[in-house]
């Protein structure tokens, strides 16, 4: 599963059954900004496929409807999303 939360507190998923690409990244993306009427900001940790240049394509392409910004490695204390995936 991957998830975001708002600063209202709402929730957004979806769920895969492969390994996480950029490719499921950036369909996840998507679905944000189709669901937000304003700029999408969003706060990700550092896994190796946030880092990739299919993202980076992405991101550059859609820069007007969507900015990352990264958490520091190691602090999942930091990341409210870990909650909703907490077993």
């Amino acid at each position: 599963m991957i998830s975001a939360i708002t600063n209202q507190g709402k929730a957004h998923f979806m769920f895969y059954k492969e390994t996480m690409t950029a490719q499921l990244l950036i369909q996840f993306m998507e679905r944000l900004i189709r669901q937000n009427d304003r700029k999408v900001f969003l706060i990700l940790d550092n896994l190796r496929v946030h880092h990739s240049k299919k993202l980076d394509v992405f991101l550059r392409e859609n820069a007007a409807f969507i900015k990352i910004f990264f958490l520091p490695s190691y602090s999942p204390d930091l990341n409210p999303d870990e909650y909703l995936t907490a077993t």
